[in-house]
């Protein structure tokens, strides 16, 4: 179980770093696009994001990572509680009998 909780720790991390660099790319992207268009002349939110546009497609990529990335955590905790669970001794029971 223990190669199980590594592996989830690996991909865990794995994700974090694709989430970063989705991350990364869209910041980017935003603050090119703030320098592209003067704050009195931005154009409203809903034209950035056509489908197909370069926007769209860092912003898709971001969610994606993120998704993954709660995944991962959600399947971490999983194993974690599952390895507890299986490393809790077994309650005693104790049977007392009166005659």
């Amino acid at each position: 179980m223990q190669s199980e909780l590594m592996t989830r720790r690996r991909v865990l991390r794995l994700t974090y770093e694709r989430y970063l660099e989705a991350d990364r790319a869209w910041a980017l992207a935003l603050s090119d696009m703030k320098r592209w268009f003067p704050s009195g002349a931005r154009p409203y939110r809903a034209a950035m994001g056509d489908p197909g546009s370069r926007m769209r497609q860092l912003y898709d990529q971001r969610a994606r990572a993120l998704a993954g990335l709660e995944a991962a955590r959600v399947k971490l905790d999983s194993a974690r509680k599952r390895l507890a669970k299986r490393q809790r001794p077994a309650p005693v029971r104790i049977l007392l009998i009166t005659g």
